[in-house]
């Protein structure tokens, strides 16, 4: 019996831990690096430190909405992110690390939950077809996974709604609260695919009435009950913000998908989706044949949702919608999967697949691993410098940022830092208008504050104030890298009384 037969009988968990070990291994790989916080994971880090606090996150991560319409700078949808993530990070004194690892957890957990799901609608072919999507997603993105990122929480989420959803296609009602909890999390995480998850979510609710309808779907009391509490849970916080914000951000979110074409893109939309729920019907291979394959349709609904997002994301924007890249991957893996399934040559197939998946997990993922372990590695120094500056101080800290690199990348690694140390820390956002909560606005801080300016430059600097408490670090280059003239290559920090 060749390698590819004894992987497709031993059934999914075998894949689940085969896919999970390269997710282990760069997880162990940033951790040997001494990864450090950054730019959006810094920010990830705050909120995440947050969570436990009397100012806990009621929405995610801040988007780039205002670069679409001026002045509305919406987050995204939720914080269940940061919500998973905290336990592990509060228990550890949130160090580093947890943040690594807490990615991971997070990561293999919504795997196993799309394989098990997979596994249960549509058997070894579906649990196949499921892996197949998720190795080119890890694939893909590589190391950078692992990084508490909030993309990357979405594409998994989004891949375990397919299969979640998919198992309530086929009958099994038990998914339900999987399936609601999954597709909450993808839609709260990534604002480019929460159209999408809406679309999918609420027609999965329809499909799902109709095929209780007819007997096709054991559906209990208790399950139903446990779905809404779930729903209910994951919804908690957006809903709060709604009630005290004004604006929220639910207004901010209108203001942008409002912002260009008009209903007519929606119309058209609805018109293409209609025809082809019409099409499947009279086939007979609809959303309610309760069929293996009436998948198939679900997926093509999400997929022209995702196109049409695609040209609504404002200019530059259309390639957020990779992100959803579960739901085409699963159309196209599908049938493929079932034709290596019924050919003569499945065998070689299977091999030439197994090869080809670790040649590619070998060598493609490289360049994203430099890129996660090399941007830490720059920050890391800076943000080693200021806890020392910072060690000392008693009070509140107010951190502002002066460059690009200090703004967009290190200047959060400081503050993330900072406030792991237990620092009292205040910082200005990093986009403009108005924030979900400003109690971390430094027009907050009481008591003796001191400020810590993280300044990027190309070499020459404002000189300090008297008195002020200055460090020049120059940033680490990549060996063999051209220096670039202008470019920002000291960070100063200067500690001085506000």
């Amino acid at each position: 019996m060749t390698l590819p037969d004894r992987l497709g009988r031993a059934g999914w968990p075998v894949a689940w831990v085969l896919l999970a070990l390269p997710l282990l291994w760069w997880t162990v790989g940033l951790l040997s690096d001494g990864w450090l916080p950054h730019g959006d994971t810094a920010v990830a880090a705050v909120r995440i430190h947050d969570v436990f606090g009397p100012h806990t996150p009621l929405l995610g991560m801040p988007s780039t909405g205002g670069q679409i319409v001026e002045g509305a700078h919406a987050h995204h949808p939720g914080p269940m992110q940061f919500q998973l993530l905290a336990p592990l990070c509060a228990l550890s004194g949130f160090a580093p690390w947890a943040l690594v690892v807490g990615s991971f957890l997070l990561l293999t957990g919504l795997l196993g939950l799309a394989l098990a799901a997979a596994s249960r609608a549509a058997g070894r072919r579906g649990w196949l077809t499921v892996a197949v999507v998720h190795l080119a997603m890890i694939v893909g993105v590589g190391a950078a996974l692992v990084t508490p990122w909030n993309p990357w929480v979405a594409m998994f989420a989004l891949g375990a709604s397919v299969s979640a959803a998919w198992a309530v296609l086929t009958g099994h009602g038990r998914w339900w609260p999987v399936f609601v909890v999954v597709i909450s999390l993808a839609a709260q995480t990534q604002l480019a695919i929460a159209p999408l998850a809406l679309v999918l979510g609420l027609v999965t609710l329809g499909v799902s009435i109709a095929l209780w309808r007819r007997g096709r779907l054991e559906v209990t009391r208790g399950t139903l009950v446990l779905a809404l509490v779930l729903g209910l849970a994951c919804w908690a916080a957006p809903l709060v913000e709604v009630v005290r914000n004004e604006p929220d951000n639910l207004d901010l979110l209108a203001r942008i998908a409002g912002s260009g074409g008009g209903l007519l893109p929606a119309v058209l939309l609805a018109a293409v989706i209609g025809g082809l729920l019409w099409w499947t019907r009279r086939r007979r291979t609809g959303l309610t044949s309760g069929d293996p394959s009436s998948l198939v349709t679900w997926l093509w609904i999400g997929t022209l949702v995702l196109l049409a997002s695609a040209t609504r994301a404002g200019e530059g924007r259309g390639f957020y919608v990779v992100y959803g890249a579960a739901v085409p991957l699963t159309l196209l893996a599908w049938p493929v999967v079932g034709w290596a399934l019924r050919s003569r040559h499945r065998r070689a197939l299977g091999g030439a697949a197994v090869a080809c998946a670790l040649l590619a997990l070998a060598f493609l993922p490289q360049n994203m691993a430099d890129t996660a372990q090399g941007d830490s590695r720059r920050a890391a120094p800076v943000i080693r410098a200021a806890q020392a500056m910072a060690g000392t101080v008693d009070g509140s800290i107010v951190v502002e940022t002066k460059g690009g690199l200090a703004w967009l990348d290190i200047g959060p690694g400081v503050y993330a830092a900072l406030l792991a140390d237990g620092h009292d820390v205040y910082f200005d956002a990093r986009v403009d208008g108005e924030r979900e909560d400003d109690f971390r606005d430094p027009r907050q801080a009481e008591g003796p504050v001191r400020r810590l300016t993280v300044h990027s430059h190309p070499g020459t600097a404002d000189p300090p104030p008297e008195g002020a408490v200055v460090d020049r670090i120059e940033l680490l280059q990549p060996a063999g890298a051209t220096v670039v003239p202008g470019a920002e290559r000291y960070v100063d920090l200067v500690l001085e009384e506000r």
